[in-house]
């Protein structure tokens, strides 16, 4: 049987849909997804009939929006690995990984939206998450990484930047990259020191506390600034 794929769109029409991915983007960073096509396709500069020949519904708009971030990150994991140095192939993704957060902060609205177990955002992250394990382990196998870190501290360390830029970005620029910066020190084999003290966290661990809500202490005060 063969199997057929969608010819690749004209380049104005690869340009409206960039235009409106672009808006959808910053209407949802900037109103949450409640904000209406309408209002998407005025910012985008296209009309609603080609928006809509692009997206048909604001599902599909969330839906593009979520799998064109995983589609980014694993390119970006992709080019580091193609890096001379395996450093900087590292850091130069999770530094990529932080401007993404920060340039793209309606993502994780979108993200909720879609659902955690939906099949595709599970395809994407295991095909995001095979990229990085590679990454790491080229960084352990060459001495530019520490030998007892694992993908899924690389996934704490973005998760922890993400609830930076949520908290800081409207105040001040680049704290999550500042908070990045001194965590790769941290990284690098010559900072080992003492083995780190306890096991990272399992994939399944890793994604029942993102899925989990926020604890509170006992009497409803908020459990730290991270709830």
């Amino acid at each position: 049987m063969s199997i057929t794929t969608k010819p690749p769109l004209r380049r104005d029409a690869q340009l409206n849909r960039d235009r409106i991915l672009a808006a959808t983007r910053a209407a949802f960073q900037e109103r949450g997804l409640e904000v209406g096509v309408d209002e998407i396709a005025r910012r985008a500069g296209v009309g609603m009939g080609t928006l809509y020949r692009h997206f048909p519904n604001k599902d599909a708009l969330i839906d593009a929006v979520v799998d064109a971030r995983f589609a980014e990150l694993t390119a970006a994991a992709e080019e580091a690995l193609e890096a001379v140095d395996a450093w900087d192939g590292f850091a130069g993704f999770l530094g990529t990984a932080v401007r993404l957060q920060a340039t793209d902060r309606g993502f994780k609205d979108a993200l909720a939206a879609r659902g955690r177990d939906e099949r595709r955002v599970k395809a994407a992250r295991r095909r995001l998450q095979t990229v990085v394990d590679r990454l790491v382990a080229r960084g352990r196998e060459e001495g530019a990484l520490r030998p007892d870190l694992a993908t899924e501290d690389v996934t704490v360390l973005l998760w922890a930047t993400g609830r930076i830029v949520e908290r800081t970005a409207d105040l001040v620029a680049d704290q999550a990259l500042r908070f990045l910066a001194m965590h790769l020190d941290g990284l690098r084999p010559d900072s080992a020191r003492e083995p780190l003290p306890t096991e990272p966290m399992t994939p399944r661990q890793l994604q029942r506390a993102q899925a989990a809500p926020a604890r509170r202490r006992a009497g409803g005060a908020a459990g730290g600034p991270d709830s």
